[in-house]
């Protein structure tokens, strides 16, 4: 037994200069996750949207979410006639179908179809090679339950943003497109998994859509951060990978015959999102850009109680300007939606 001591005090040197380090990061990561926890997410999620009259819930083969008829919201809405024609709101990386925007659309005398485009059954797990041909069947779903198709409204947030625009530059019916935060490449898979950002975000009909690949010279950064619990920026790693990529990844909406506008935050700290709109409204003269001093990624009247402590990292800007930026948006893209969408 004493010849093995000297093994032991080998291998356990070693082991306690691994363990301690190891230790005390999962110390601080349990500190700063506890600091920086979102908030809770209402009870129902989405789902709590069901209970309001006029809401139905679709389930088509890969078309998921809501639709919202803005004839059964109450007695000034029931007497008015509803706009013409169909908006459609996409939510973005977090897998929502943005429903507070789609209220707000639908109360504004819209019929509004709010849509996931992953996460939900029947549809990709995670933003991996979305089918973007899946707006097919959104189209026709419009034409036989919703108002019609024409004229059609796309709005998307974010990834939201990015799916939006790639649909405008591939389906002709979408008359006008209104995009937050949005992107002018294509990017990476978002699996949050191994292999995140290896694969495209999107896929047309079996291809995938060419993609700004991953370059990971912020992933360092990125990676010390998840583990020690901090909030992340990506805005880094983002312009890393726009700079590397072929042109083959970029959005062109150069032809598209609609109209558009394009919203976002001077201080996005999630991704280019003002130099993404600055670079789509240079392709076409119908394109608006509205690019907002001290706004971040999310336009919100309370982003702090949103997010939480890690909105100012991960988001950007300033809450008065983000609060600033979500009412100018907001009664500009009402503005717009009454002229798009005219009795």
């Amino acid at each position: 037994m004493p010849a093995l001591k000297p093994i032991f005090k080998a291998i356990g040197i070693p082991l306690v200069c691994i363990a301690a380090p190891a230790a005390g990061v999962w110390v601080i990561r349990s500190i700063n996750s506890r600091r920086f926890a979102a908030p809770k997410p209402p009870a129902g999620g989405d789902d709590r949207i069901l209970k309001e009259e006029g809401v139905s819930r679709i389930d088509g083969r890969y078309m998921k979410g809501f639709h919202l008829s803005p004839l059964a919201t109450g007695q000034e809405q029931q007497s008015a006639q509803a706009h013409p024609g169909t908006v459609i709101v996409f939510g973005g990386s977090d897998g929502g179908a943005n429903v507070e925007q789609a209220r707000m659309l639908r109360d504004a005398g819209y019929d509004v179809l709010a849509l996931y485009f992953f996460g939900k059954p029947g549809q990709k797990e995670f933003i991996d090679e979305v089918p973007l041909e899946f707006f097919d069947e959104v189209l026709a779903y419009a034409e036989e339950h919703g108002n019609g198709s024409a004229p059609l409204t796309v709005i998307g947030t974010s990834k939201g943003a990015e799916l939006t625009a790639n649909l405008a530059a591939r389906y002709p019916q979408i008359d006008n497109i209104v995009l937050y935060t949005p992107a002018h490449h294509t990017y990476g898979s978002l699996t949050y998994q191994r292999g995140s950002g290896s694969t495209s975000s999107f896929s047309w009909h079996g291809e995938p859509v060419p993609f700004a690949k991953l370059q990971g010279k912020e992933m360092g950064k990125v990676m010390l951060r998840f583990a020690l619990g901090l909030p992340v920026s990506y805005r880094a790693g983002y312009e890393a990978d726009a700079a590397a990529a072929s042109a083959e990844s970029v959005i062109d909406l150069s032809n598209f015959q609609g109209n558009g506008l394009l919203f976002a935050g001077i201080e996005d700290a999630m991704w280019q999102g003002d130099v993404a709109a600055e670079a789509l409204a240079a392709q076409n003269e119908n394109l608006e850009p509205h690019i907002y001093e001290g706004a971040g990624h999310l336009f919100h009247e309370s982003i702090d109680q949103l997010i939480g402590p890690s909105w100012e990292a991960m988001m950007g800007g300033t809450i008065a300007a983000n609060r600033e930026a979500k009412v100018d948006s907001d009664r500009i893209l009402l503005e717009r939606l009454e002229q798009w969408h005219e009795h």
